[in-house]
């Protein structure tokens, strides 16, 4: 976590609201310790230090939550207001219906739904005012926030099945297995997290004076999540992260590994919205798209490296993970 950095796509975001205020930006990225000709370069990262002050810098400058991108300002103060009152529901469902009542009377440009009908949960989020957000920044943030901070609230990290988006496929979507760490959609009718319902029964676990203290550090303990994560998805994956004997091994070795069948080990993950194959795909996306855009590979290399039997059934799968092909998704990058 000491050496984490953002893409620079995000810094020049966080800037559209204040630009439009008339404020100085240049002054705004000196007091950061920002160099503004770093941040125009698109693959450019940003140290998290200096990350968490421009964020702290444009809220409080604005003295707004929604960074200018909305018609009304949020004022600074409405997510510690929230998060007072939900930190003393019985569990996660209560505390997301409780959170979507606060926010519609704090603005009405962000709509914020839960949808139960289908086989998981739904949390989606709409700008009505989408023009105000023409990057999608706010929106994929709070969707960003709201899977942390519940999660937090309930002391666990909640698993994405998947996730889905209004907009194409963004030129930054190397940064969402940070993000949005599961299967991203996009060009999708609503813009949405999905996770197992399994979540909603279980109870709030933090106080309220951890709350006061998460809100001070904020938004570190949003954009960066602790080591703490005891999910049984994020074990097997830093299993497969480590496994150096080419390929990726199958579901009877990892429970194996973990001194368990196969059935409990398959049980117990769906019961955190996921699966072997799931944890695999995701896995090999990301390494997929480590490979296009950080190395000098072949497709060919790639699949190969990838363990697929021929480059056209990774091309196949990658274009089911990002909606793009291998090529095409290089060629965006270039």
């Amino acid at each position: 976590m000491k050496n984490l950095t953002f893409s620079s796509h995000y810094a020049r975001a966080m800037l559209h609201g204040p630009e439009a205020k008339g404020m100085d930006i240049a002054a705004l990225l000196a007091d950061c310790d920002i160099d503004s000709k770093v941040i125009a370069q698109p693959k450019a990262r940003i140290r998290k230090g200096q990350f968490i002050r421009l964020f702290r810098a444009i809220w409080r400058e604005l003295d707004d939550e929604f960074m200018g991108r909305t018609s009304q300002p949020c004022k600074v103060g409405h997510f510690h207001l929230m998060g007072s009152l939900v930190v003393h529901s019985s569990n996660l469902q209560e505390v997301i219906e409780q959170s979507i009542r606060c926010y519609s009377l704090f603005s009405e440009d962000i709509e914020i739904s839960l949808n139960l009908d289908g086989d998981e949960a739904e949390l989606s989020l709409t700008h009505q005012h989408p023009e105000l957000d023409p990057d999608n920044f706010l929106v994929e943030w709070l969707l960003m926030v709201w899977h942390r901070l519940i999660g937090w609230l309930i002391g666990r990290k909640i698993v994405l099945s998947h996730a889905s988006f209004t907009h194409p496929l963004p030129l930054h979507f190397d940064e969402y297995r940070f993000i949005y760490p599961c299967k991203c959609l996009f060009e999708q009718p609503r813009t949405s997290i999905f996770f197992s319902k399994n979540y909603l029964s279980m109870p709030v676990t933090r106080t309220s004076k951890e709350l006061d203290e998460f809100i001070i550090c904020s938004p570190r303990d949003l954009l960066i999540w602790t080591d703490e994560d005891d999910s049984l998805s994020t074990r097997v994956r830093g299993m497969l992260e480590t496994f150096d004997e080419g390929g990726l091994p199958n579901l009877d070795w990892v429970s194996e590994q973990l001194h368990t069948t196969s059935y409990t080990l398959s049980r117990k993950l769906k019961a955190e919205g996921t699966s072997y194959q799931a944890i695999k795909d995701n896995l090999r996306r990301d390494q997929a798209i480590m490979m296009l855009t950080r190395q000098n590979l072949s497709i060919g290399d790639i699949s190969s490296q990838l363990g697929f039997a021929e480059p056209g059934a990774f091309s196949r799968a990658f274009k089911h993970w990002t909606g793009v092909s291998p090529l095409a998704y290089r060629k965006q990058e270039a």
